[in-house]
């Protein structure tokens, strides 16, 4: 199966807890916002990610998916 690359933007900046808890993410912080890069093998694996984001209170303002 292959891997695609996605981004997320997520309001705020997320500290060392919130990075720990995403540890198959790069993670960039700058600016009041954060961004993730990480490899994702399907949609299910993908709306996981999404879902932990969510139940850490994280807000997603931006999302691309690498074709």
């Amino acid at each position: 199966m292959t891997e695609r690359r996605s981004r997320i933007v997520v309001r705020d900046e997320f500290g060392p807890v919130l990075q720990a808890a995403m540890p198959e993410c790069e993670i960039e912080t700058e600016a009041g916002r954060t961004l993730l890069l990480v490899a994702v093998r399907d949609q299910a694996e993908l709306f996981g990610l999404l879902d932990r984001l969510r139940n850490l209170g994280a807000e997603i303002v931006g999302f691309s998916l690498d074709e």
